[in-house]
């Protein structure tokens, strides 16, 4: 079965609305988390590795942690290079010295 004709993938969306180029992100997002090997090898071959990488690199903290692990993985990425460090220079007005 064709990837973004999976209900499965896509159950909350009306599958004709689907557009490959417009929702590439939404799509990827979709095949990261609930995707098989199928939809993987679809992927590829319509965006490429390196696009898929960066829309991974895009949305890694849109997907859930399970998921983030195997396509760390897949990818080759240091899971520390995407670990978003949080700024305490932003909050020093509100803390006591």
């Amino acid at each position: 079965m064709e990837t973004l004709k999976k209900q499965s993938l896509f159950w909350d969306v009306d599958l004709e609305e689907i557009d490959p180029n417009d929702h590439k992100n939404f799509i990827a997002r979709r095949i990261f988390e609930k995707g098989d090997l199928d939809d993987l090898k679809w992927a590829v071959d319509f965006y490429g590795s390196d696009l898929l990488k960066n829309i991974f690199l895009e949305e890694v903290d849109k997907i859930d942690h399970k998921s983030q692990n195997l396509w760390f993985l897949y990818f080759n990425i240091d899971k520390k290079e995407c670990i978003k460090k949080q700024s305490t220079r932003e909050h020093i007005a509100f803390w006591k010295k």
